[in-house]
């Protein structure tokens, strides 16, 4: 039966006491399940925020690594919703998500959702740094997906159009943006009237174009090699999405991941990111495809702008570099749409 989207990112306008509690809820959750947890593997904090809207622990489930995932903001449709609905629809023999041992769904009560997934013993398809190989790699696992994995969506399609959808969301975004970032040192004045004319450009090249189902995040580190299978995380994401916003995902947050890779430079940022764009503009078919292709980085580069890449750390030596070169990229696309 066909659920609502979630829109994650919205939700920290919302408020998350997570991890206030966090230690509360995995001793509830834990006990329930009959988890026993070993390690804390991550938290997810909106965009650098303090607030967390979930956290992953390692741990053994039946005697065997296991992960538990505590979801403490209650999306639109659960994350075991969608899990089950992937892997029930997918027509793939390679792409699949984490099996889904046990799990507790929303209880309004302790306010929190619980999944046991595989432990995922395998590489990541992408690394920091990457290389053309690695790359091919993702786009080859990419196709499977595309090929085998969206004729039957479990998400009903919203009625908003992509045009009307880019205003609204980036009104909230921008809100977001000044909430977490108020005095951001690298933020320009000068950027706000940026994005506002992206949007107004993105508003007026999709009239007309059509909502495509997704799985909306498609990052560098959501595809994993397990075997001769490729293992897809994240899975909270799927949604419709305008045309290729799938396939720029990973090169989206990909060059700022390089934040994190000591030793970066603009040399090294300049390689990595061409090693993605060779590829991916092997995808549009013919003009109009590469319209849609360049809107796609253009949606993404705006969002870079607002708030993406003011999330890298500001500290970093690179970090300047990356938000100037966002907004260069902005430009640029800017500039070819007119």
């Amino acid at each position: 039966m066909p659920a609502a989207q979630n829109d994650v990112g919205g939700k920290f306008l919302d408020g998350s006491d997570l991890a206030s509690r966090e230690n509360e809820v995995l001793s509830d959750a834990s006990k329930k399940l009959n988890f026993s947890p070993q390690t804390l593997i991550g938290r997810s904090h909106w965009w650098g925020s303090q607030e967390i809207g979930a956290f992953h622990y390692q741990g053994l489930y039946q005697g065997k690594p296991a992960i538990l995932k505590i979801q403490g903001v209650k999306p639109a449709s659960s994350e075991i919703f969608m899990i089950q609905s992937f892997a029930k629809t997918s027509q793939s023999k390679i792409v699949r998500p984490p099996y889904l041992y046990a799990y507790l769904e929303w209880d309004d009560r302790v306010r929190y959702e619980a999944l046991v997934l595989e432990y995922i013993d395998g590489k990541r398809i992408v690394n920091l740094p990457t290389n053309p190989n690695e790359v091919n790699r993702f786009f080859v696992a990419y196709t499977e997906y595309r090929n085998s994995c969206l004729s039957y969506p479990w998400i009903t399609k919203p009625e908003e159009t992509i045009s009307a959808k880019i205003k609204s969301v980036f009104e909230k975004w921008s809100e977001i943006s000044k909430k977490i970032y108020p005095d951001h040192p690298l933020r320009k004045d000068s950027d706000y009237a940026l994005i506002a004319q992206a949007v107004e450009a993105l508003s007026k090249h999709y009239k007309n174009v059509d909502l495509e189902f997704v799985h909306g995040h498609l990052s560098d580190g959501d595809l994993y090699q397990v075997d001769k299978q490729v293992v897809v995380l994240s899975n909270l994401y799927w949604s419709w999405r305008p045309p290729f916003y799938d396939s720029i995902f990973a090169y989206h947050w990909y060059r700022y991941h390089l934040n994190d890779l000591i030793g970066t430079t603009p040399n090294v940022i300049k390689e990595q990111k061409q090693i993605w764009l060779d590829r991916l503009f092997l995808l549009p078919k013919d003009e109009h495809e590469k319209k849609l292709l360049e809107l796609a980085l253009l949606e993404r580069a705006t969002a870079g702008l607002n708030l993406d890449a003011l999330s890298a750390k500001p500290d970093n030596p690179i970090t300047a570099y990356l938000i100037d070169d966002t907004r260069r990229e902005l430009e640029r696309l800017l500039q070819d749409l007119s």
